[in-house]
């Protein structure tokens, strides 16, 4: 009878020749196995929290061109892109209108929270995609119940998912609080202290992405579409960031146009995280065709 053994957070029947585990920390991204037939099972974090399966053989992924997608309603993925589309478009509307010269109103402070409602569906749902990911393969696969919340802090793929997911909350925090009428310091309390807490939380996913992807601290894959997706997506949380910490409030500003950058930065941001989201699509035409 065949039995397990655990590398990683993943179960692989003792079959499998084990070849080699890549790290970054104590964090598994990367793991080999020889299956009983000579092929090569290559699994990593990225790919196994969307269910993805083991990388294709380079012949099967360039076998043929891929169709692209469009409707996907029964993937989860499909619908992460789709939120994540939607709140980024919402963020990105709402900085071109205040940079056009419009005020701040109920208006864009509405259309602001919206997207940051969207923000947090997707979060939520690449969240509950990576603790719901599967911990045996290779055999008969477990029927666990679905989890709706789990702690599961020896993964970086949990880590990546649940620091964005904390991170788009308080961006509903922040813009919430921006519907009240504050003062400078209310302001600063309530809706900034969120927005860079928020901001930091997705700099923290953005970083251990990056670290998921490469299974180091960089590299440069220029043609492979999900480490564009990963990169695309890091420089948006830097955006995020530079544009929360140009958004503190003083009682006596040094510069009169710092409102003006920090929108123009979370413009940046809202406009990566569209076409980091958009590229999902592709990525999954890319995995149906392989």
């Amino acid at each position: 009878m065949s039995t397990s053994i655990k590398r990683g957070y993943i179960y692989f029947p003792d079959t499998w020749e084990h070849i080699e585990s890549q790290y970054v920390g104590p964090f598994a991204t990367r793991i080999v196995h020889r299956r009983p037939d000579g092929t090569v099972d290559i699994r990593t974090s990225r790919r196994h929290r969307k269910r993805f399966g083991p990388e294709p053989e380079p012949e099967a992924a360039e076998k043929k061109r891929p169709k692209y997608l469009l409707w996907r309603p029964r993937s989860l993925n499909w619908w992460i892109a789709v939120l994540f589309m939607i709140g980024a478009s919402n963020f990105a509307l709402g900085s071109v209108l205040f940079l056009a010269g419009f005020k701040r109103n109920i208006i864009l402070t509405l259309i602001f929270f919206i997207g940051s409602i969207f923000f947090t569906s997707a979060g939520y749902s690449q969240y509950h995609q990576s603790i719901n990911a599967e911990t045996t393969v290779g055999g008969d696969v477990q029927n666990t119940k679905r989890k709706w919340l789990a702690w599961q802090p020896v993964r970086i793929d949990f880590w990546v998912t649940f620091s964005q997911f904390l991170g788009t909350i308080m961006f509903n925090f922040n813009t919430f609080d921006a519907f009240l009428n504050l003062g400078w310091i209310g302001q600063d309390l309530l809706i900034w202290v969120p927005d860079m807490v928020g901001s930091i939380f997705f700099q923290i996913s953005g970083t251990l992405a990056v670290f998921e992807i490469c299974h180091r601290w960089w590299c440069w894959r220029s043609r492979n579409i999900d480490w564009w997706i990963t990169i695309i997506n890091f420089v948006g949380c830097v955006a995020f960031l530079i544009s929360a910490f140009l958004a503190y409030i003083r009682p006596d500003p040094i510069f009169d146009n710092l409102a003006l950058w920090s929108t123009a930065f979370t413009l940046i941001g809202a406009v990566c995280f569209f076409v980091g989201a958009y590229l999902m699509w592709p990525e999954m035409a890319r995995e149906e065709s392989a």
